[in-house]
């Protein structure tokens, strides 16, 4: 699936300087976004996760759980974004079968990470 295509026309698009927190660990969350341009640094506990760039989502989890933030994320460069409230997550998840499986490959890759650090 390709989240530039999606959301290249998008209306709400972002700009974030490098070397802003975008969201941190435990803060409540009611939004994701989906990376278009630039490069950001997903962290646990002061710890690289992983990266996240364009055609990538960050956020997802909290809409998922309707939690607080498991991870803290920052931009490395510049970044172009678009924000996805739980309206929209929650739209999207219903009618773009794609979306859904794009969103548990995440997680279950960014979980996988999260654990091993733990192991470590």
């Amino acid at each position: 699936m390709d989240l530039l295509d999606i959301f290249s026309d998008a209306d709400d698009v972002q700009n974030v300087p490098a070397g802003e927190v975008i969201l941190s660990e435990g803060q409540a969350g009611d939004c994701m976004y989906v990376v278009l341009e630039g490069e950001l640094l997903i962290s646990l506990n002061d710890k690289e996760l992983d990266r996240a760039g364009p055609g990538q989502i960050i956020g997802e989890m909290a809409l998922i759980n309707s939690d607080k933030r498991s991870a803290s994320i920052s931009t490395l460069t510049d970044c172009k974004m678009v924000k996805i409230d739980q309206k929209s997550f929650s739209s999207l998840l219903k009618h773009v079968p794609e979306f859904s499986l794009h969103v548990m490959t995440v997680l279950t890759n960014r979980l996988q990470r999260a654990y091993d650090m733990i192991e470590d």
